[in-house]
């Protein structure tokens, strides 16, 4: 292979070297400050991915067993064991039998985990290489606005230490068969999983500052920005409608496989109170493996020098589960789209959402006079309610047109609901120059 020599070849990607017939060498022009890479890096929320997979593993743990068999799921993100061998104390009241789940997360490049220590999934310098994307994956592309996102690529590494707990000791041998006759052992499982990846809202601050859309209107709606988002991105994006207190929060939807490995379960002793034995457990490791994205990088002309944007995390683990879209799946009426799949969860005490943050301008004109003139929203609008990726009859929630908040009866703060909205865009154009006299 022939080597280039830069200082007597023209660089046409570079303006500033000087050029002339004997090809003049400017070493100002080639290490010059202003060649240097003009980026934005920014580390991903982690702990949202984890929380994620951890709720596809307690759905997939679940259905291993006899339907409703468990009294008591739950997954504790605050226990300072490493691995957990028996039921905390402070579960000791919860009914029976019960499922606690306790992650750990194993970082760097040990745990023989797949590419370990390799330049996908190693950071090996302070640079990237310029040819083709290195070690980066390019996730969007904006050449308009000349806007580049790349991801670097993680090979995660979970535990989660699994505790089922009995009322009987009869439970619990019995159960203890059932796990090595029915659940493979010490075995690989691949779980094809949909997952949600935090979008850090440092980047969505500085995408919104330099395409010059703002993420929400004068209205709260983010519909603008979220379309221009799934304009650029080779991945869905989804927005997480605010409860309470939350920001405005966006994820990237990707499908991956979770490689599960269940090790050896182990009894517990019971605890004794006195001359009776109570809580007979068992305790066993679930290793997931998984693919993610460690960081962003974000390029553009108006990015002149690199910056490391740190993220506030969250406080703990939270379980969001992701259940399969497949828009293929929608037989829409000729005219219909998707607007959008949001997802949210509700606090303990919470019963309602504002759905006003995914509806642009003309879609509320549009609600608000059917609601004044009794029409039905159906003719233009439709959402399919989800709930840990089960649809719910309309039994079970209704809006309040008028405020367009969402009501849910009975809702589970452990559990992550989704909308699916479509819209008839021919149908609101139409209305909309009905209402203003535009025709």
């Amino acid at each position: 292979m022939l080597n280039r020599d830069f200082r007597n070849t023209p660089n046409l990607a570079n303006q500033a070297l000087v050029t002339s017939t004997d090809y003049e060498y400017n070493p100002g022009a080639v290490y010059g400050e202003h060649i240097r890479n003009t980026g934005a890096i920014c580390n991903c929320g982690i702990s949202h991915t984890c929380g994620n997979v951890l709720s596809v593993v307690e759905k997939h743990l679940l259905s291993l067993f006899p339907e409703d068999l468990f009294k008591t799921v739950t997954a504790s993100t605050t226990l300072a064991s490493r691995q957990i061998r028996s039921l905390p104390h402070q579960l000791f009241r919860n009914e029976r039998p019960m499922m606690v789940l306790v992650p750990r997360i194993s970082f760097g490049q040990g745990d023989d985990r797949f590419l370990a220590n390799t330049l996908f999934n190693s950071r090996r310098t302070d640079t990237h290489s310029i040819w083709g994307d290195g070690s980066l994956m390019l996730l969007a592309k904006d050449v308009h606005n000349r806007l580049y996102i790349h991801g670097h690529y993680n090979r995660m590494v979970m535990f989660v230490d699994v505790i089922l707990t009995f009322d009987t000791f009869n439970e619990q041998i019995n159960y203890m068969s059932y796990l090595h006759n029915m659940i493979p052992i010490g075995h690989n499982k691949f779980i094809r999983a949909p997952l949600e990846l935090y979008i850090p809202d440092e980047i969505c601050s500085l995408i919104s500052n330099l395409v010059k859309i703002p993420i929400t209107d004068k209205d709260g709606s983010v519909n603008l920005f979220l379309h221009y988002m799934n304009s650029i991105w080779g991945n869905p994006i989804t927005f997480k409608l605010k409860g309470g207190s939350n920001s405005n929060e966006f994820f990237m939807y990707y499908l991956t496989d979770l490689d599960t490995v269940v090790q050896e379960p182990q009894l517990v002793d019971a605890n004794k109170d006195g001359q009776v034995k109570r809580n007979f457990s068992i305790s066993f490791t679930v290793r997931v493996d998984f693919n993610s994205v460690g960081y962003f990088t974000l390029n553009h002309p108006n990015v002149r020098k690199t910056r490391f944007m740190a993220k506030e995390d969250f406080k703990n683990v939270s379980t969001i589960f992701s259940d399969w879209i497949d828009l293929r799946d929608f037989t829409l009426p000729v005219g219909w789209s998707v607007l959008g799949f949001p997802i949210f969860k509700l606090k303990p005490g919470e019963n309602s959402i504002s759905l006003d943050p995914i509806f642009n301008e003309s879609l509320r004109a549009v609600i608000k006079y059917h609601f004044e003139n009794g029409m039905p929203m159906d003719r233009f609008l439709n959402i399919q309610f989800r709930e840990n990726g089960r649809i719910l009859s309309e039994e079970l929630f209704y809006i309040d047109w008028e405020t367009r908040v969402l009501h849910v009866l009975n809702p589970s703060p452990h559990r992550t609901y989704r909308l699916i909205v479509t819209v008839s865009a021919d149908y609101i154009n139409s209305t909309i120059k009905q209402i203003y006299n535009l025709e």
